[in-house]
């Protein structure tokens, strides 16, 4: 990927051994520990999911969400919505990436959906494999926002290590015609629960016989998939098969975008080293072809640098607005890499800067701008928020323990973005200097993360939007909140008739639960949720639990589960299946000691692993317990099992 200069090829490569040694580094995995699926292309072809024992635990059970447009909430009303981002992210090393999260908070969690339309999970070596999927926790949280995610299949450069015979092998026709690896890419990505692939062919030594074979492989798929599954391309081979970097869609590469009537790729990611003229050029060829040049994503390499990266912000933004093609960002989970201490806070402050804008605080060379624009007000927020119950705990996805209704059932730390929330829309339209809002990591009502939102100095009615919604009303809702602090606060609801409705509850200094009725709004449309805050200086609320739903709970019966314990001294790993309710949306699994119950996950999965824990080795019978919980928050009664102990 963006392997047109050797120094940012022989950059990147030191970046892959470093996350390598990283990751090794940072987890000691258990014997049975289950990770995400990768090949070479003869392991693929070869590839049976019955025989794979690890399938059970890679399968995504959230579909993508469906998203909606409303410009009257968004910032900037005049910005249009067909402009986006994709992502490529490399969190982890292309092998050893567990299936279900890990157990460290040391690990990259985004938490900024709203602005991407896609992400890629950009991986493979000629090391490690070729084809690399999604792992389950980041299908069901890019799912959870509506964000469309899709695999990589990489052909490295031959410098390194990438084999033309791979290329050939990727290539192969059966005696009918058929392009056996296309028929796999579509199994994997049904089986699994993603949107489809992103192809990244740099490998040389093609010729035009193979420039010609892989435009059918990608007519193929296109036709076997029937518009199920996407391809996104990247700009790397031209029609004569040689790998020569564009920088702009144009006569060598359009081919393998669109070949006259027929549709190849859906959407194209355009190499990094391109200019204003060339975006604009690339925007006219997309609509010659009869294409929206939006399906165009021209790319910015933050791998070293993140938001410090040189940008040409004049090719991408015109009158504060997108205007040649889409954004294509590589590696912008770098935002972890160059975070000081790697924990969630500095993290979290690094995103903002990359996704909101910041000016550098460091000297710049005199050609570059200190500015760097960002994107939160060139794309408008998307949302899914258009069905009832919404309930929101500010879960971030990562965590140094667990609470459960204000207590604490674990103390270890864990990263799990399967169950992270839907987090607020706009992260955070105030006056910073003023009013302080973020994500607080030692404070939690349910997870291990709240909204924590603190005075900087005196202020009355700071308004603070959360989130852009399309909730319609029945009558039979309450507004729910839970929340601490010494500040004042006030919920408001924001109607699509212009109206608003204001909900004040009273602030502890403990865990405290407000309900307000919504039945006077009974046929209306909640558009937007926001609060004001009072306070002052040094005076902060904590939310934990945002919820409009209605007032009755749902009736969930309990799970059928079965457990295999694999013990090892004091240790104890879990393979759990469990059958439940199609009202249950998640799991929550315990150990049961006496009268205390300790978390060990949550899930979506029908089969969830519990990594290794400690256990009295003394102990003849282990206590496992899974409690069902509905969208509202309704739970079931739990299912126990008691583990013999060999």
């Amino acid at each position: 990927m963006g392997c047109m200069q050797q120094f940012k090829n022989y950059f990147q490569i030191l970046i892959l051994i470093f996350v390598c040694q990283y990751a090794v580094a940072q987890n000691d995995f258990g014997k049975y520990q289950p990770f995400s699926s990768y090949w070479f292309i003869d392991e693929l072809l070869e590839w049976n999911p019955n025989e794979d024992n690890n399938v059970k635990f890679n399968k995504s059970y959230l579909p993508l969400q469906v998203r909606f447009i409303d410009s009257t909430t968004q910032v900037n009303p005049e910005l249009s919505t067909k402009p986006s981002v994709v992502s490529l992210i490399a969190p982890h090393t292309t092998n050893y990436h567990p299936s279900q999260g890990f157990q460290t908070v040391e690990q990259y969690a985004f938490p900024y959906w709203q602005y991407i339309d896609y992400l890629v999970q950009w991986g493979g070596s000629a090391g490690e494999g070729l084809v690399v999927t999604p792992t389950a926790f980041w299908i069901e949280s890019a799912h959870l926002n509506g964000v469309e995610i899709l695999g990589t299949v990489f052909f490295p450069p031959n410098v390194y290590g990438g084999k033309e015979e791979w290329v050939l092998e990727f290539l192969q026709q059966d005696d009918t015609g058929n392009f056996p690896v296309a028929d796999k890419l579509i199994e994997v990505a049904k089986l699994y629960g993603f949107e489809g692939w992103f192809i990244n062919q740099e490998t040389h030594g093609m010729r035009k016989e193979e420039a010609h074979l892989m435009q059918k492989f990608l007519k193929y798929y296109q036709e076997k998939s029937n518009g199920k599954f996407k391809i996104m391309w990247y700009d790397a081979m031209i029609e004569d098969g040689r790998v020569i970097w564009q920088d702009e869609l144009n006569h060598h590469n359009s081919i393998y975008f669109q070949n006259k009537d027929k549709k190849l790729t859906d959407i194209m990611f355009i190499d990094f080293g391109w200019s204003e003229t060339q975006l604009e050029d690339s925007h006219k060829r997309a609509k010659a072809l009869g294409r929206s040049p939006w399906e165009l994503y021209s790319g910015i390499d933050v791998q070293a640098k993140s938001y410090k990266t040189p940008t040409n912000w004049k090719g991408l933004y015109k009158n504060g607005k997108p205007y040649t093609t889409s954004i294509g960002l590589y590696w912008p989970n770098s935002t972890f890499n160059i975070a000081k201490n790697k924990q969630p806070e500095s993290v979290y402050e690094e995103e903002q800067k990359f996704w909101n804008g910041t000016i550098l605080e460091e000297e710049v060379p005199a050609w570059q701008s200190k500015e760097w624009k960002g994107f939160s007000k060139y794309i408008p927020a998307r949302s899914v928020i258009k069905k009832l119950p919404f309930i929101t705990h500010f879960n971030y996805g990562l965590g140094r323990f667990y609470n459960e209704a204000g207590v604490r059932l674990s103390n270890k730390e864990w990263h799990n973005l399967s169950i992270q929330d839907i987090l607020p829309s706009w992260q955070w339209q105030v006056d910073t200097t003023v009013v302080k809002a973020s994500f607080d990591f030692t404070e939690s009502y349910t997870g291990a993360s709240s909204v924590k939102i603190e005075a900087l100095k005196n202020t009355e009615h700071s308004k603070i939007p959360l989130y852009k919604t399309a909730l319609q009303l029945s009558g039979k809702e309450a507004l729910q909140v839970v929340h601490k602090g010494d500040g004042n606060i006030q919920f408001v609801l924001y109607l699509n008739n212009g109206l608003k409705y204001n909900f004040k509850p009273e602030i502890n200094e403990s865990w405290t639960t407000s309900s307000f009725d919504l039945s006077h709004l009974k046929g209306q449309k909640i558009v937007k949720i926001a609060t004001e805050f009072s306070g002052k200086k040094g005076e902060r609320i904590y939310l934990g639990l945002l919820a409009i739903k209605k007032k009755s709970k749902s009736s969930i019966k309990k799970s059928k589960i079965s457990v295999t314990p694999f013990k090892k001294d004091d240790s104890l790993e879990l393979y759990i299946n469990i059958q439940g309710d199609e009202l249950a949306e998640f799991h929550n699994i315990y150990q049961i000691k006496g009268t205390n119950k300790i978390w060990l996950g949550k899930t979506r999965s029908t089969d969830y692993y519990v990594a290794p824990f400690k256990i009295d080795k003394n102990k003849t019978t282990i206590k496992i317990q899974v409690v069902a919980i509905a969208k509202d928050g309704s739970k079931s009664k739990p299912s126990n099992k008691r583990l013999l102990m060999k």
